[in-house]
């Protein structure tokens, strides 16, 4: 995970982004404004879109859900359209 946007000299900046990356996938990022209490997740991949909108209390806690989903993904059988 890593930070996009920091602001030095001041308290809290006005909106803080992190990117939400798996090895070296970027999947998503989190973002929060200045009034917001949690992170939002924004998909970057459409297989975490299931993530997408989602309110986390950290980036960390984002990434943890990410880490989950993608467990779920690799144990999946895959479906084929008939």
């Amino acid at each position: 995970m890593s930070q996009i946007q920091s602001l030095p000299g001041r308290a809290r900046p006005a909106q803080q982004a992190y990117v939400i990356e798996l090895g070296e996938a970027q999947i998503g990022l989190v973002s929060r404004r200045s009034d917001e209490r949690d992170f939002t997740f924004v998909s970057a991949s459409a297989a975490f879109r299931a993530l997408d909108g989602q309110r986390f209390a950290t980036p960390g806690a984002a990434e943890t859900a990410a880490r989950r989903l993608s467990r779920t993904l690799r144990r999946s059988p895959l479906l084929l359209a008939s």
